[in-house]
């Protein structure tokens, strides 16, 4: 038996109407990337964290499936 691999962390990107809030992402300006392991994913928010750092209103986002699954966006 070797060993698995699970890959199962989202980022979710976008902006927000309060960016200290997930549900309150745009719809229209979300993206969601994934899933990945969670290396991975923690390295793809920083980069686009990074890339967006002039706007205070988008937020990246690492989740994994559960969160994902019962997440409520506005």
């Amino acid at each position: 038996m070797g060993i698995v691999t699970i890959m199962n962390y989202y980022v979710i990107e976008g902006e927000h109407t309060d960016p200290n809030d997930i549900t309150t992402v745009i719809q229209s300006k979300q993206k969601i990337h994934g899933p990945m392991l969670r290396g991975q994913a923690d390295s793809l928010a920083r980069q686009l964290i990074m890339k967006n750092i002039d706007n205070y209103y988008h937020r990246a986002w690492v989740i994994d499936d559960e969160i994902k699954d019962s997440l409520v966006l506005k």
